[in-house]
């Protein structure tokens, strides 16, 4: 399949044509649908809206879908769903984790693009981390992660004519990438 400039630019037109509530929908979907990537709705529309509706619609979607799940796991606590998942000795590490650290960790793992943004979710709902702890982490650091994005995505059609400027962002998400990773490695280990 070859893409041109021009058929990403009729891609964002058709996505603009849809109007914002879908830069707001896909976002509560994908916490639920792991599998659709949020890099590429927060970068659509970024270049569909522009950098701060894009951003807006897609930060409110991303942690209302992300508090939804968390809010859903949290009412099968004390079920036997819940009790199935509490037998696991890797879910009971990783709740007590979340628990032992708190804010920073989520925090650090919300900002970073590759982290299991669905899992995430479960694992935090079937600790004891308080809500309020989940839902400020979660606002700040979906609000860096997709800013950080949606800035890249407002520029895309100038970033597709002078590929240059996409070779810059790929090593950016890169070097991204490998401190996410390692500052999860480091938190992992302790």
């Amino acid at each position: 399949m070859n893409l041109d400039v021009e058929d990403i630019l009729q891609w964002i037109e058709a996505y603009q044509r849809l109007g914002v509530i879908v830069a707001f929908l896909l976002p509560v979907i994908e916490a639920f649908i792991p599998a659709l990537p949020l890099i590429a709705i927060a970068t659509g529309s970024a270049a569909a809206f522009g950098l701060w509706k894009g951003f807006l619609f897609t930060w409110l979607g991303a942690c209302a879908g992300s508090i939804l799940v968390f809010w859903l796991v949290r009412k099968l606590r004390g079920t036997r769903t819940h009790l199935f998942f509490r037998k696991y000795r890797t879910i009971v590490k990783t709740t007590s984790w979340f628990e032992n650290r708190g804010f920073s960790v989520l925090f650090l793992l919300r900002c970073f693009p590759f982290s299991p943004s669905s899992l995430i979710n479960v694992l935090a709902a079937l600790s004891r981390l308080p809500f309020h702890t989940y839902f400020w982490a979660t606002l700040l650091g979906k609000g860096v992660m997709i800013f950080i994005i949606s800035f890249i995505g407002a520029d895309l059609p100038a970033m597709l004519r002078e590929p240059w400027k996409l070779l810059f962002i790929a090593l950016l998400i890169a070097a991204l990438w490998l401190f996410g990773k390692r500052v999860e490695k480091q938190y992992i280990s302790r």
